[in-house]
């Protein structure tokens, strides 16, 4: 049971449920909701303000990490052992020529801000300016009534700090037109809530919440580079000590063993009926040498996979799914997708490329031995 009522109910045969992230309206599924302490944004507007509507909101556009060149950052590990993996991106104009989004009254002037770091952020209003990359949002709703919540996000700021965000469902309407996955965007004005205790997607103790004083614009010309995405890659040890305490999501990468039960190889085809009428797809993975994993894919995260594989031509090998909620079912740990999980492919991301020429180089020794040489030529004629 979250703090703000809903509970989260479970798939049956024991799997964890989730809901529809992005643009797919949920088919039947236990949504995961947000429990955000909003504070006073509640509060009336000024006199003469015309009021937002809101409603169930469709999600425009992909949610998947957007374009730009690709610059390699190393890895490193965060005090809890979690390790980071981050892709930088050129530095990008957001999206030009469109004016500036905002809930107040029109005819009022946005004053300079201080720009304000995620790490600096506390509960309470603030007057100051973020500048952020939308890595991705998806939409929350009542586990029960299935009533939108509002509209969650990821974002990442100038110091690759990653925090959630936060449009209360009446304001949707102001703000989604105007939003796109990996835009750039500065935002006045906004309200410090306090981060959900269960199933939480970033580290930081708050969320950016927009209220009714929130500015958002583009940003446009940006001399600073932001980072295209942040993952949390955990792996089987770090996922077993979490199992079952509902906390924070984390990503995983790995080679896939099993689709559905089936072997890989270049004429498996994946049963459209099948995962129509489950609602899932179920991986068996492994990282490295690791303990073969079983992974659920639910709902939008099952229909991406099927829609990349299907485009990979069957012969994807490697996969990375963010925020995973790991349970142990008959006593053996598995991982499943939840609302705000997105799948990445093979070559999709820089973290599947590394893996998959890892992986690669490690097939090819076992099988020519330490034959560097035609390992070498057979890396650079892959790439």
């Amino acid at each position: 049971m979250s703090s703000n009522g809903s509970s989260i109910s479970e798939k049956p045969k024991g799997v964890e449920s989730d809901s529809s992230p992005g643009p797919i309206k949920p088919i039947g599924t236990p949504h995961v909701s947000s429990n955000h302490s909003i504070g006073d944004l509640h509060s009336k507007r000024d006199k003469g303000e015309a009021s937002v509507t809101s409603g169930l909101t469709k999600l425009s556009g992909k949610t998947a990490v957007s374009s730009g060149v690709l610059i390699g950052v190393p890895m490193s590990k965060n005090p809890n052992g979690a390790i980071i993996h981050s892709t930088k991106a050129g530095v990008s104009s957001g999206v030009r020529g469109k004016s500036v989004v905002s809930s107040r009254v029109r005819g009022k002037a946005i004053v300079s801000a201080e720009v304000v770091a995620f790490k600096d952020v506390k509960y309470g209003p603030h007057d100051g300016e973020l500048r952020f990359r939308l890595i991705h949002f998806w939409e929350a709703r009542n586990v029960v009534s299935k009533v939108l919540i509002g509209l969650e996000m990821l974002l990442i700021d100038q110091e690759e700090t990653v925090i959630q965000g936060f449009i209360p469902a009446g304001r949707i309407d102001t703000y989604l037109p105007h939003m796109r996955a990996g835009g750039l965007y500065r935002l006045n004005s906004f309200f410090g809530s306090h981060n959900k205790n269960l199933y939480r997607v970033a580290e930081p103790s708050f969320t950016i919440t927009f209220s009714s004083t929130s500015d958002l614009s583009n940003l446009t010309d940006s001399p600073v580079c932001f980072l295209e995405d942040r993952f949390r890659i955990h792996g089987y040890e770090e996922f077993d000590a979490a199992c079952d305490l509902r906390g924070d999501l984390y990503d995983y990468v790995g080679h896939i063993k099993l689709v559905n039960g089936q072997v890989l190889s270049d004429s498996l085809m994946l049963d459209d009926a099948e995962m129509a009428s489950s609602r899932r797809v179920l991986l068996h993975v492994q990282t490295h040498d690791g303990p073969v994993m079983k992974l659920y894919l639910w709902d939008k995260a099952a229909s991406d996979f099927s829609e990349k594989f299907k485009a990979f031509g069957g012969t994807a090998r490697v996969v990375l799914v963010t925020t995973l909620n790991p349970k142990r079912f008959g006593g053996a740990l598995a991982l499943s997708s939840m609302t705000p999980s997105r799948v990445f492919l093979d070559k999709d991301v820089q973290t599947t490329e590394e893996y998959l020429t890892c992986k690669i180089l490690k097939d090819l020794k076992k099988e020519f031995g330490c034959n560097g040489t035609l390992v070498a030529n057979t890396i650079i004629a892959y790439k």
